[in-house]
């Protein structure tokens, strides 16, 4: 079938909702979208506010809507919004429908919509996670009954691509790397934005970015900062899911409160470039994880990463060129990983720069396509 003419239904979480997986929606649809016909259908109720640990599920005013349409159907809590998004992609009759799936709470709803579709639509789903960081029971029996409903699967990393293949043993699958996200513009001149952040001269940025959560080990961090370079700066741009607190007694206990530069609070997507481009590492020192969109922001701004050896970020680095992956997610480890990338931190950088071109959406986009006509034989 000709590319052009692949009618595709994208469903999943679209401005004005976000975090990483509508921004990951939102510029594959962008890749796509003038090879095929496709539309985008979104969610009115993605988590019940009652259940949601953060402060909003939606974007900050000054986040921009992208420049396409998209139709709010379909609450993961609501039935009745089942069949109208079953109702509605019908009459679009799309040749794919394309699902993000990430959490085994969204199972039932995305699952039931694919379920009733399948027959006459090839069902893709990208998988960002198939289990969990966070386990809850009934996960497995959410994400089957999803899972299932499904053609082939999309995965960006191997440990992702094994975990599906433990619930879906016989499942199609392609892998390819996450693409690097471009949208936030281009890097700022770093002098003029150490002025705004207050960075002294001298001092080195690490950068803690995101969502504050246990698994991805802020707390590990700051617990290492105390055996990093004393120039060292440890920068927290990301709302917390749950209490900063026990975060603030690491930093009073060891006396960091003047090594510790504190954005705690959403990041719209206007600043991403500003933090990004004011940081001189990017650490991710999480205690589990699969692949993280977040070391895709660090590829594009050309900031090397530390990463904790732990699910698929050794694979985000590549050792003595782009990065430093540290021996394990202690504390000192993590130190020595710091240590170790600052003294090679212009190399590192150069390294990255040869990386942007082959990680681009279009070309995610266009191995995505390719993965459809297989498929489809």
């Amino acid at each position: 079938m000709d590319n052009r003419k692949i009618k595709i239904a994208f469903l999943s979480v679209f401005h004005p909702f976000r975090g990483g997986i509508a921004q990951f929606n939102t510029e594959l649809f962008k890749a796509l979208e003038s090879k095929t016909e496709i539309q985008a259908f979104n969610f009115t109720t993605q988590y019940p506010s009652l259940f949601f640990p953060g402060k909003t599920q939606y974007v900050d005013k000054t986040d921009l809507p992208p420049d396409f349409k998209t139709s709010r159907l379909l609450s993961s809590v609501n039935p009745l919004s089942f069949i109208r998004t079953i109702k509605a992609i019908r009459n679009f009759n799309p040749d794919v429908l394309i699902s993000s799936y990430w959490m085994p709470f969204l199972g039932p709803s995305l699952g039931v919509v694919c379920n009733r579709v399948k027959k006459n639509t090839l069902n893709i789903s990208i998988v960002h996670n198939a289990i969990p960081h966070e386990k809850r029971f009934g996960d497995k029996l959410l994400s089957t009954f999803y899972l299932k409903q499904q053609h082939g699967f999309v995965t960006m990393s191997e440990t992702v691509k094994n975990d599906l293949k433990f619930l879906v043993p016989n499942s199609i699958t392609m892998l390819r790397p996450h693409p690097l996200y471009s949208q936030f513009g281009d890097p700022k001149e770093k002098e003029m934005v150490r002025l705004k952040f207050g960075i002294k001269e001298g001092q080195k940025v690490l950068l803690f970015f995101g969502f504050i959560r246990k698994y991805k080990g802020l707390d590990l961090l700051l617990k290492a900062l105390k055996d990093a370079r004393e120039n060292t700066v440890v920068l927290i741009a990301g709302e917390c899911y749950g209490e900063f607190s026990e975060y603030q007694k690491i930093i009073d206990d060891n006396k960091l409160g003047s090594r510790v530069i504190n954005h705690v609070r959403y990041i719209p997507d206007s600043e991403v470039s500003e933090v990004f481009s004011v940081s001189d590492i990017c650490v991710l020192p999480y205690r589990t994880a699969t692949q993280s969109g977040i070391a895709s922001i660090a590829k594009f701004y050309q900031v090397p990463m530390v990463v904790t050896p732990v699910g698929e970020l050794p694979n985000e680095v590549t050792p003595n060129e782009t990065g430093v992956v540290c021996a394990s997610s202690d504390p000192a480890d993590i130190a020595k990983g710091v240590n170790e990338c600052l003294a090679s931190i212009d190399v590192f950088s150069r390294k990255l720069k040869a990386e942007k071109e082959m990680h681009s959406w279009e070309n995610f986009g266009d191995e995505l396509l390719n993965f459809v006509k297989k498929i489809q034989g």
